[in-house]
């Protein structure tokens, strides 16, 4: 089958944007870093409550995945492009990740079914690839440098490992945890192949059962699995969203019922004293941690209100925190509109999703995010 020119030509613009250097800006030779929050294209049709609009993904250059209109998409620059999943006109679709290489990873649900598909993807494709047994009921995905593909299905007892669309390895939950724990959540994979996820633990309880989740990392070098520090006091959720390189962790302590969020950072070694909060921002009773760049440690997420109090008091806020030091704010699109972020590149890139003056939920980027992250007044 031939490729349209639509899709020749954007594989033709990322292949360019890929070969351009994603390094900071400090980097010799490098153009002055011009800060500035950017709302990308969308997709023809109505907004959609989910998948959210929004950026889930950044890769080299002025690639960005995530969705549009419910439907799966990339973006080069501020220009949209729908990934050509199978009926795609009639189902749900998303992208979670993508590299450096331009590797991109999400799913898709067939129409008229309640499984999820777990494809790869690359611009200029005719098609989406299907990974051979992947989850259907999609707990998170990863992708790193190396093009290793991690899947989860929420429910499962083991994540999954493809490298070049084939199964490689399969991790299983620690026996620690008790047979019925399962994958909750995937947190993603770093460069030398760690992988973390969200395990929960079913404990009996009198008239029913109680539930808490645990952090759990698999080391890429194949050694046992690490069932990390719970966040803040534990019985609670741990809720892990990112690790990079250095096998740093980041991501939330949730306390269901009363729905406070707690940032939290787990380190190497990762022993009692290895994990930790870096705050809150001081606007907001709660702040998460939503994702990691891959190097630079520079992570991301949302500083929030209760849902019955947002709009109310105000509406929750994109945040940065760069590894040290106090969480930052980050600038919203419109006065007193909410956003959120949940993608951090090495080169200072932030994105995810940010609400307009209009009240419309559009995908942004935040370029040279640490130049326009602030304290509140």
């Amino acid at each position: 089958m031939k490729k349209s020119m639509a899709a020749t030509g954007a594989a033709v613009v990322l292949a360019g944007l890929v070969g351009v250097g994603g390094g900071p800006a400090s980097a010799a030779g490098a153009a002055p870093c011009k800060p500035a929050l950017t709302a990308l294209g969308t997709l023809t049709g109505a907004e959609v409550a989910w998948p959210k609009e929004g950026v889930r993904a950044l890769g080299r250059g002025t690639l960005s995945v995530g969705s549009s209109r419910g439907r799966a998409v990339y973006w080069t620059g501020t220009a949209v492009h729908r990934v050509p999943v199978p009926d795609g006109a009639r189902v749900e679709s998303e992208l979670l990740e993508v590299n450096q290489s331009g590797l991109m990873a999400g799913w898709y649900r067939p129409y008229g079914t309640t499984d999820q598909v777990v494809f790869t993807y690359r611009a200029g494709d005719a098609a989406v690839t299907e990974l051979p047994g992947a989850a259907r009921s999609v707990a998170g995905l990863g992708v790193n440098d190396a093009g290793r593909v991690v899947s989860a299905g929420y429910g499962s007892g083991s994540v999954r490992v493809y490298a070049d669309g084939v199964l490689e390895r399969t991790l299983t939950v620690p026996e620690e945890l008790g047979p019925d724990a399962y994958v909750a959540g995937l947190g993603g994979i770093n460069s030398r192949g760690d992988v973390v996820a969200s395990v929960h633990r079913a404990e009996p309880d009198t008239g029913g059962r109680v539930e808490y989740s645990h952090p759990v990392l698999w080391p890429g070098d194949g050694g046992p699995a690490r069932v990390l520090p719970q966040a803040g006091q534990g019985g609670n959720y741990s809720w892990v969203t990112g690790v990079a390189a250095d096998g740093t962790v980041v991501g939330s302590d949730w306390y269901g019922p009363g729905y406070e969020w707690t940032a939290w950072v787990w380190t190497a070694p990762y022993g009692p004293s290895g994990s930790s909060s870096p705050g809150r921002l001081s606007t907001h009773p709660y702040t998460s941690l939503d994702g990691i760049s891959p190097s630079t440690r520079a992570a991301v997420g949302t500083a929030r209100f209760h849902p019955e109090d947002a709009g109310v008091n105000a509406a929750d806020q994109a945040v940065l925190w760069p590894g040290a030091g106090p969480v930052l704010a980050l600038p919203r699109l419109a006065a007193g509109k909410a956003s959120a972020a949940v993608a951090s590149a090495d080169d200072d890139r932030v994105a995810g999703s940010a609400v307009n003056a209009s009240g419309q939920t559009r995908a942004v980027v935040w370029k040279c995010a640490s130049r326009q992250a602030y304290l509140p007044g």
